[in-house]
């Protein structure tokens, strides 16, 4: 699923606006300063963009709001921003009980010949997988469920794409500009 020209202007309109925020205050700071105003702002936009829909954007939102509310506050002002940022994720998301229950019984099972063995391994694999997901995904370590962590993952991917897309289109103009000159 590629981003759509749409994704792509509304991500440069919140981004823009982000950074016309930091601008006052960020004009005579370090480049470690700048590169953070620029990411904080970044992901704000990006997280704009789903509305607090996604576990991975209200993550975040939630993240972005603890180092600079004042920035969630203003660039999220359409979509109700208190109810998003006051909104805590829950501890954990958990699947169906049905579900665990029967892994919990599948767990039991020893495994002896070759192909329970593989399968095991492979299980191992998955696994060590998933967490790898968790750890990269904002909010993923919250997500116990293995299919919402692969649709947050899809559309977090999405919404990166999205970012790339823009900042990539950005830096484009500029150099025609210089090649102009």
């Amino acid at each position: 699923m590629q981003p759509t020209s749409s994704m792509n202007e509304e991500f440069l309109k919140k981004w823009q606006m982000g950074l016309q925020i930091f601008r006052p205050s960020i004009d005579n700071t370090s480049v470690h300063e700048r590169k953070k105003a620029i990411k904080l702002s970044a992901d704000v936009a990006m997280a704009s963009l789903r509305k607090g829909t996604t576990c991975w954007s209200r993550a975040l939102i939630e993240k972005t709001a603890t180092e600079d509310n004042f920035l969630v506050r203003q660039m999220l002002s359409g979509i109700k921003a208190e109810a998003l940022i006051n909104k805590k994720l829950p501890k954990k998301i958990v699947c169906h009980r049905k579900i665990v229950r029967r892994s919990k019984k599948i767990l039991r099972r020893k495994s002896k010949s070759a192909s329970e063995e593989a399968a095991a391994k492979a299980k191992r694999l998955v696994k060590r997988r998933t967490q790898g997901l968790r750890n990269v995904v904002p909010g993923g370590e919250l997500m116990s469920n293995d299919v919402l962590l692969l649709q947050e993952t899809l559309d977090y991917i999405v919404s990166l794409q999205t970012q790339v897309n823009v900042m990539r289109s950005i830096v484009d103009a500029a150099e025609a500009e210089i090649d102009q000159r």
